[in-house]
């Protein structure tokens, strides 16, 4: 896995080949089998519109630690993340090494975009949020990437066995899907 920590603008961890090749497969087993029981967004846990609230998101998804608590995903996310990450972190970002370590709370959630589904403007109730993008080969969709709104709409793009990790109460969105989706 190869990690790239940035400051601008914001501060920010990009990730590039998180999985094997191997792991990748795996991932993407699990994926199949859990994909018939993705829920939608009322049952899946959604950021909500403050006036109406209505789900900011259309998109299926489900709590992977509910799930399935043996999850490959999570058992090959948590080794890479805390086995490699966290511990190279030391001698290069010394205050997110100090931060990974005394946040002692997960929660995975799995979701999935097909075809003009979106995840509008919203923060995370979390302290740190890592996002990981999966797919399958030829790349059969276009749109999925991230935009953070509040950063002259700063994104990064959704390529495969790529993630980032960054402040959970940044406002964050996912635009419209077009074509059969991804991870």
């Amino acid at each position: 896995m190869k990690a790239k920590f940035l400051i601008n603008p914001f501060p920010h961890v990009l990730l590039e080949d998180i999985y094997t090749e191997g792991e990748w497969k795996s991932c993407m087993l699990e994926l199949k089998r859990l994909d018939p029981h993705l829920l939608p967004p009322e049952f899946s846990g959604t950021a909500r519109h403050k006036g109406t609230g209505r789900p900011l998101k259309y998109n299926s998804g489900l709590f992977l630690t509910e799930a399935m608590p043996n999850s490959e995903i999570i058992q090959f996310t948590r080794n890479h993340m805390f086995g490699e990450l966290v511990s190279s972190c030391e001698d290069m970002a010394p205050w997110w090494e100090s931060q990974w370590r005394s946040n002692n709370h997960e929660s995975w959630m799995l979701s999935r975009y097909v075809d003009g589904q979106y995840y509008n403007a919203h923060v995370d109730l979390s302290q740190f949020t890592l996002l990981l993008w999966l797919y399958q080969e030829p790349k059969p969709f276009t749109g999925g990437d991230l935009i953070f709104p509040d950063y002259n709409n700063y994104t990064i793009p959704c390529n495969n066995n790529t993630g980032i990790i960054f402040y959970g109460p940044l406002r964050h969105e996912v635009p419209p899907i077009k074509g059969s989706g991804r991870y």
